[in-house]
């Protein structure tokens, strides 16, 4: 029987970014990294795990700019939706 490989943390964890960052699921990057499907999927099980224990706040901090022009943003696409909820709008032919 032959021993099971040794992986660095550091591999993993590229190995799980590569995973979460590409959208791509753990069967499509296992080859491409060298790692048995099981381990890798138990990789980015703990990874998930452990970010929702970490209270699942995200790793980079929010561009406060950023977050109020989104905020702006969906303020008028609320009132834009309101607008069009109202029953009083209707649409009425134009005559010539």
């Amino acid at each position: 029987m032959s021993a099971r490989p040794t992986y660095s943390d550091e591999f993993k964890a590229d190995a799980v970014d590569l995973v979460i960052s590409s959208g791509r699921s753990p069967m499509s990057v296992a080859p491409e990294v060298g790692v048995s499907v099981t381990a890798l999927k138990r990789w980015v099980q703990l990874h998930r795990d452990a970010g929702a224990g970490a209270g699942g706040r995200p790793d980079d901090p929010v561009d406060a700019a950023k977050y109020k022009a989104l905020e702006a943003r969906l303020r008028e696409v609320e009132r834009e939706n309101d607008f069009l909820n109202y029953s009083d709008v209707r649409i009425m032919p134009m005559s010539a």
